[in-house]
């Protein structure tokens, strides 16, 4: 088995939360804030990831809510798996 046989958001599962609170990104060159990065949560009972914290997606949000990530990406580079997203919509209750 190999690392991009866990490249696949259905893994995760289709519940999450957002986070309280964003971090922020620096450009790489600048060191100056480029954007907001969104923490949320992965909330599916089913998922091996249950619990897990990712980062997606540039957003400044001060609530905890329910979410659902649009078109849902996961990526490797050097390493390190990357999550991000098109859109990040409020889920329906």
């Amino acid at each position: 088995m190999k690392l991009n046989d866990f490249l696949k958001p259905e893994l995760l599962g289709n519940k999450f939360l957002a986070v309280k609170g964003y971090s922020e990104v620096l450009d790489r060159e600048t060191q100056k804030l480029s954007a907001y990065r969104l923490n949320v949560s992965i909330q599916d009972e089913s998922s091996d990831f249950f619990m897990e914290m990712i980062q997606v997606k540039d957003l400044k949000n001060n609530k905890t809510t329910p979410v659902l990530l649009q078109d849902l990406n996961v990526g490797q580079f050097n390493g390190n798996l990357w999550f991000s997203c098109a859109d990040v919509l409020p889920a329906n209750k």
